[in-house]
């Protein structure tokens, strides 16, 4: 069949969440502390698993006819009231917010009772039903009983995607069975990264033109480009990559895979990576108008410490890299980051950013080296690879970093 790979109505479906991470982040430039980054990060996860559920669904079973497109569109209706409402949610109106999530789920329950038989059928409907009963009983409460009948009414709804139950439907017996299309489902996911990213540069141009183009503003904003131009470039040279090896040479595991690095292991570093954009927001206003930027850096130092953690987690528990390989370049890093935070009321903004993007445009060096010296990946029969040992570097391992 050839690689696969999204389609438009697929990157259509995605314009909503540029818009909701949008209005995710914005709260966290005005006031970058941790109350309001734990806030979106609540806010963050059911939009988060509506977006895997439905890549999960059409990376198992294709775009798709018009029903297909039914369903996704008539998702997007209500996707599109959650973007509206998550600033209000981050500011303490969360009613809009959790309505909105229990219409998309009122709209798959309806759609899954309306084309039964015409397209197979995702999950079961009870734990859909449970969840959007949580969800609209979350109204009538408050913090912080709110998000704990959110997070209940998401671990219901999860929880069966990601174990192997019996009764499971037909497209999560694939999944289980791992009938997964690895490159697109590592494009999926990278286009998410993208989505993120670039909430980063819009809010960093946001901030150089609310400050007329101040040279120190400029300045500021150069330096954070070029981070979200580091992290891009590991990421995508030596995360995505390397994630989709690793899927193409242990097909046996695509399924435990698929779960730890892509539905559960990027869920934190897309969190953190939306938490430091608008960071960087905050930076360049605090360099044009000569303040200093103590939280906005240590929101940042922090949000790139998850990030960077989660990977190097990743790292050794699903590619198998070597301890002391990821603890050579992670060390340094949450080194430098702690320093930093350490330090924020007396550095330029600037300068720490030029810092950050010097220890990592060093990891880019020696990841190259690393990979020139070592051979390509090789595609294996599950039994070799299944022999390895979990923790012990083996020939055909992915010669890259743990990005």
């Amino acid at each position: 069949m050839g690689e696969r790979h999204a389609g438009w109505l697929e990157l259509f479906y995605d314009l909503l969440f540029v818009a909701l991470v949008a209005q995710l982040a914005h709260p966290l430039v005005e006031h970058p502390g941790w109350e309001a980054a734990l806030r979106m990060l609540a806010l963050f996860l059911p939009a988060w698993w509506v977006w895997v559920e439905s890549t999960l669904y059409s990376n198992l079973t294709g775009e798709g006819g018009i029903e297909r497109r039914i369903t996704l569109l008539a998702q997007m209706a209500a996707l599109l009231v959650m973007a509206a409402a998550a600033t209000p949610a981050a500011h303490g109106d969360q009613a809009m917010y959790a309505g909105a999530y229990v219409a998309t789920r009122i709209v798959l329950l309806t759609l899954r009772l309306v084309l039964r038989g015409k397209v197979p059928a995702g999950g079961s409907n009870w734990p859909l039903l449970i969840s959007a009963a949580l969800w609209a009983g979350s109204i009538m409460v408050q913090p912080p009983l709110t998000y704990l009948l959110w997070l209940a009414g998401l671990l219901i709804e999860i929880t069966p995607w990601l174990g192997r139950s019996r009764g499971a439907s037909q497209v999560q017996r694939w999944l289980t069975e791992g009938r997964i299309e690895s490159s697109h489902l590592v494009e999926r996911f990278g286009l998410f990264i993208i989505i993120v990213l670039g909430e980063g540069i819009a809010l960093i141009i946001a901030s150089i033109a609310q400050a007329e183009a101040t040279p120190a503003a400029v300045i500021t904003g150069l330096a954070a480009f070029l981070v979200l131009a580091t992290l891009w470039w590991l990421y995508f040279d030596f995360g995505s990559a390397v994630a989709e090896k690793t899927m193409t040479s242990r097909p046996d595991e695509a399924f435990r895979l698929t779960r730890s690095i892509f539905v559960i292991g990027h869920f934190l570093p897309v969190a953190a990576l939306t938490a430091f954009a608008a960071g960087l927001g905050g930076l360049v206003t605090a360099a044009a108008q000569g303040h200093h930027a103590g939280a906005s850096l240590r929101l940042c130092t922090a949000a790139l410490a998850i990030y960077l953690t989660n990977n190097a987690i990743l790292g050794l528990t699903q590619i198998r890299y070597p301890l002391t390989q990821v603890f050579t370049w992670l060390l340094p890093n949450l080194t430098l980051l702690g320093a930093l935070a350490l330090l924020a009321r007396h550095l330029l903004p600037a300068v720490a950013l030029l810092l950050i993007t010097a220890f990592l445009m060093l990891e880019i060096v020696l990841s190259a080296q690393r990979g020139r010296r070592q051979p390509s990946l090789r595609t294996t029969p599950a039994s070799e690879t299944d022999a390895a040992a979990p923790g012990r570097k083996q020939p055909n391992d992915p010669p890259a970093s743990a990005h």
